[in-house]
């Protein structure tokens, strides 16, 4: 699974492994003993954020190498401490251009976008068969000026989910299977649509505008959209993850006040949308939900620049539930894969840098 978050900063050398403390609240259902705790391992020198992890472990993310610029995509494999960094044909070093990595599959396959050095607003839709492996661009939408094409999501059998923004700002979804393009339709009275998520089924999460002033949460399956829906009141939704028993999550608003205010951490399940009432959740503090995995944890950011894990209808503050005294605190959780580990963003102290971490359940 993967999310999205931002960050820039500078390195910090190593990998450091906190051993877990015993810190955090309790939090008990009749499903649920007690409460998971974490082990915390930040991520090596040239990691600023992490942005999500397959269930091999592998973590993808953005970082700087020495002697390039911010924001450059890489691979970290699993057991390993060294980033691999993302490159194309155009920039072999990837010291130029720009790579956003958006989703990993099992076999180690990367979807985003590439920024070539000296475009002029041209993002590409990119694949990266393997980490180290020069990455191919999608071929979607022509390569001209003010073109913004995004990969956002790939499956296990390799189908790429993304979206394309055009010159007058319209925004269309599609699919990539090998090179045959499919266009997504938007739903009825709506022009737009973004595809975010795909998972193993083929089924694809996003959303699509449904008049000129409302957006709703959307699933396409077979070349079929469907509306996922609203909170009541709300006019926007998006789903932005969705596991293998089709259940998404994602944002809605419950007042018409468009996107990215007022937003709810919300998971799509079975024609119902269900606010997961973040704790601080308001007209101006947004929730977040980046992520599920197959078991139905879901992880996020809460409204007071925190992170989030929800199991069994309770959210816990990840910041509990690591090694106390670290100094670290998580910021935002990007990903979950289905072994419950969690990815994301922490700073240390106030301001300053971003750092990668890895949270492992303890045992």
């Amino acid at each position: 699974m993967s999310g999205r978050t931002a960050g820039i900063g500078f390195a910090m050398a190593g990998v450091v492994a906190l051993s877990v403390s015993g810190r955090g609240l309790a939090v008990t259902s009749p499903a649920m003993a007690a409460t998971t705790h974490y082990t915390l391992t930040l991520g090596p020198d040239a990691v600023q954020r992490y942005a999500g992890i397959n269930d091999n472990g592998d973590i993808i993310g953005v970082g700087q190498q020495a002697g390039a610029q911010n924001g450059e995509g890489f691979v970290l494999k699993a057991g390993t401490t060294t980033p691999v960094f993302l490159s194309t044909a155009a920039d072999p070093g990837n010291t130029r251009q720009f790579t956003t990595p958006h989703a990993i599959n099992a076999h180690g396959v990367v979807a985003g976008d590439v920024f070539p050095a000296g475009s002029a607003n041209i993002r590409r839709a990119t694949r990266w068969p393997a980490a180290g492996a020069t990455g191919v661009d999608l071929g979607v939408d022509p390569d001209q000026p003010f073109f913004d094409v995004e990969a956002t999501g790939i499956n296990d059998t390799g189908l790429i989910a993304g979206r394309t923004v055009d010159p007058a700002d319209k925004v269309t979804a599609w699919t990539v299977s090998g090179s045959a393009v499919t266009r997504l339709p938007s739903l009825p009275g709506g022009l737009q649509a973004r595809a975010l998520a795909v998972n193993n089924t083929g089924l694809v999460v996003g959303s699509s505008a449904i008049s000129a002033s409302a957006v709703s949460a959307s699933a396409w399956q077979n070349g079929q959209v469907r509306n996922l829906g609203t909170l009541p009141g709300g006019d926007f939704a998006e789903a932005d993850a969705v596991n293998s028993a089709g259940v998404a999550v994602g944002v809605s608003n419950t007042t018409p006040s468009g996107d990215g205010i007022g937003l709810h951490a919300v998971k799509f399940s079975g024609g119902t949308v269900t606010d997961l009432n973040i704790p601080g959740t308001s007209t101006l503090a947004n929730a977040t939900a980046t992520a599920i995995n197959d078991s139905g944890v879901i992880v996020g950011a809460l409204p007071n620049g925190g992170a989030y894990v929800y199991r069994n209808g309770v959210a816990t503050d990840l910041n509990t539930l690591i090694p106390a005294g670290s100094g670290y605190h998580i910021v935002n959780a990007t990903g979950v894969n289905d072994k419950g580990a969690i990815v994301g963003v922490a700073r240390k102290g106030f301001g300053g840098r971003t750092f990668g971490v890895l949270l492992t359940p303890a045992a």
